[in-house]
């Protein structure tokens, strides 16, 4: 079957739109504090979470999470605050720290290596994922972006930088009010500003870029490098 979208979710052709009553739902809808925090993060941190994603962050001691997860997120479908989108995307993989981290003081990665690591990581098919985005709605009450599904080529990268907050989430929460994803910075600057890694991340230590590598080569690597470094800024490439 196929599916258009829209803001309010999936539209089914055979069966018209997902949420027929959605006017006065909508007018109803109260967000609960777990709400807000996911509304946050997808308008402010991140462009989409998985239903898995949610499921382990956000009901971890639940008999059943994903379930938990799946209708909440039709509730803030209905209400208007997300968008769903079913859409092939690399299966998770495990990240448990960056692949290189790099200051002002150290020496220059190799960067052949750290591409080849990169790179050869990739080793599965390819699976269907239920993915969440926010909506236009939800960037205006969060003050944040949304209203776009992530484009196919940036889904993978897309979940992969979702997975790096959420450990941030779990290992550090103290520091993920500075935490600025590359949309944000654009859009207060300008939508014509130069190249920007995936997140800046503001510390009481200073500034920090994140990025996650995906399947980067050796010339694009430098060129994150030579960026971060004309502004002498510390780097985790994921």
């Amino acid at each position: 079957m196929a599916y258009k979208h829209y803001e309010g979710g999936l539209f089914d052709p055979g069966k018209g739109p997902s949420t027929p009553q959605a006017t006065p739902a909508r007018e109803r809808f109260e967000l609960t504090p777990k709400d807000r925090e996911i509304l946050e993060a997808l308008t402010r941190r991140v462009r989409v979470f998985s239903i898995e994603q949610l499921a382990r962050a956000w009901w971890p001691d639940s008999k059943r999470p994903t379930a938990r997860a799946q209708a909440r997120v039709r509730a803030l479908n209905v209400g208007g605050f997300v968008q769903i989108q079913k859409g092939a995307a690399h299966p998770e993989i495990q990240l448990t720290a960056p692949l290189t981290s790099w200051t002002p003081n150290d020496t220059r990665p190799d960067f052949g290596a750290l591409a080849y690591r990169l790179q050869s990581r990739w080793t599965e098919h390819p699976v269907m994922l239920t993915c969440v985005s926010a909506t236009a709605k939800a960037a205006r009450v969060f003050s944040g972006h949304g209203g776009r599904f992530p484009r196919e080529v940036e889904r993978t990268h897309d979940l992969h930088l979702t997975a790096v907050y959420l450990l941030y989430r779990r290992q550090k929460p103290e520091v993920l009010g500075g935490w600025q994803h590359e949309d944000d910075i654009r859009r207060a600057r300008g939508r014509n500003v130069e190249r920007l890694p995936d997140v800046i991340l503001d510390r009481a230590l200073g500034r920090l870029a994140i990025e996650f590598g995906g399947s980067y080569g050796k010339q694009k690597l430098i060129a994150f490098h030579e960026y971060c470094e004309a502004q002498s800024l510390p780097y985790e490439v994921w």
